[in-house]
């Protein structure tokens, strides 16, 4: 009887050692998808910021903008402030630096016509383009990113007659 409790000890100490084994040779790829989907759920939330601060933008520029230089700086005001807790943001300077923030990139263009449908000149009808770009940085280098970062991008939109009252 003394020599079975033996061999029955010996062998659970066996499957502990093989335990600890498969653990090691799993969880490098355990915590690469770990820090994958990490990544993943970071680039998707700054995608969204990113449209969204963009689709706000080109809204704002089409129904308040006066001209295209206002256009522009509209833009970017917006987008800057919907945008500073995305990763790779960059503040600008002088006074209001959210609000003049050199990354992510904006262009933006205005255009009013009285001739389209549906406009007249005294209610034209403002149409605002604004484009988007951020580069984003992953937590982690991965062989298919040679640069470890992807653009992210957003092109919107927005046509609204001009001047009419709610």
């Amino acid at each position: 009887m003394v020599n079975l409790l033996k061999l029955g000890r010996r062998r659970r100490g066996s499957r502990r050692g093989q335990s600890l084994v498969e653990m090691a040779l799993i969880l490098p790829f355990l915590l690469a998808f770990a820090g994958g989907a990490a990544d993943f759920a970071r680039a998707y939330q700054a995608w969204l910021t990113v449209e969204s601060a963009s689709r706000d933008a080109a809204e704002f520029v089409a129904t308040n903008s006066a001209d295209a230089a206002a256009a522009t700086t509209d833009a970017r005001r917006i987008v800057c402030l919907e945008a500073q807790s995305v990763p790779g943001f960059v503040p600008g300077t002088g006074p209001t630096p959210l609000e003049t923030c050199t990354a992510p990139s904006v262009t933006a263009t205005l255009s009013t016509s009285t001739t389209a449908v549906g406009a007249s000149t005294k209610n034209p009808i403002g149409t605002g383009h604004v484009t988007v770009s951020l580069s984003f940085q992953t937590l982690f280098p991965y062989p298919f990113l040679p640069q470890g970062s992807v653009t992210l991008s957003a092109d919107r939109t927005y046509s609204i007659v001009r001047g009419r009252n709610s």
